[in-house]
């Protein structure tokens, strides 16, 4: 076999291979060799209303307060169970702070439960001495039990009680599951 012929019976089934997996629809492909696929985005809403604080560290870096605070609450919507969150707010000398944390829920969504993880990133202002404000998003990162493939991204907007500390937060966003 000279080596032009060599290559070729190489190169023309990897081609082939090739158009075909670029060419014929994922869909088609999924039930022929196996290809896993991600259910549609579906609309999802929730609202997470805090219940209790556990924790709270205050602490000072120049004119900016730091609280540290790990709080419980109740979730109910598309999404539904009850959360821990832990999240960092900076509160600047001018009433605007900034906020990042996690929050591990042990939720139900469509019919499955399981624990997921969702890392939150907000911010807001304080509009009175009893209320602020905040909005940002939170990203579904992980899951377990039936809800390991369950992924999403949210739009979310709150109101704190400053007295008692507590907030109340609306997500809307989109889910899916993915395998």
């Amino acid at each position: 076999m000279t080596g032009k012929l060599r290559i070729l019976t190489v190169v023309v089934p990897v081609i082939a291979l090739l158009l075909a997996v670029v060419l014929v629809p994922r869909s088609a492909m999924a039930g022929v060799v196996g290809i896993a696929q991600a259910s549609p985005p579906t609309d999802a809403s929730a609202t997470f209303t805090q219940t209790e604080i556990t924790d709270l560290e205050i602490s000072f870096a120049g004119p900016n307060v730091i609280l540290e605070q790990t709080h419980v609450g109740t979730v109910s919507g598309t999404l539904s169970g009850s959360c821990e969150e832990s999240i960092r707010v900076v509160i600047h000398p001018n009433g605007r702070f900034n906020a990042q944390g996690t929050n591990t829920c042990d939720f139900t969504v469509e019919g499955k439960s399981g624990v997921v993880e969702l890392v939150i990133v907000t911010t807001g202002q304080i509009v009175s001495p009893d209320t602020a404000i905040f909005a940002g998003n939170a990203v579904i990162t992980g899951g377990t039990g039936e809800l390991s493939g369950l992924r999403g991204v949210f739009k979310l907007e709150g109101i704190v009680d400053i007295p008692s500390g507590l907030s109340t937060v609306t997500y809307s966003g989109q889910i899916h599951f993915h395998p």
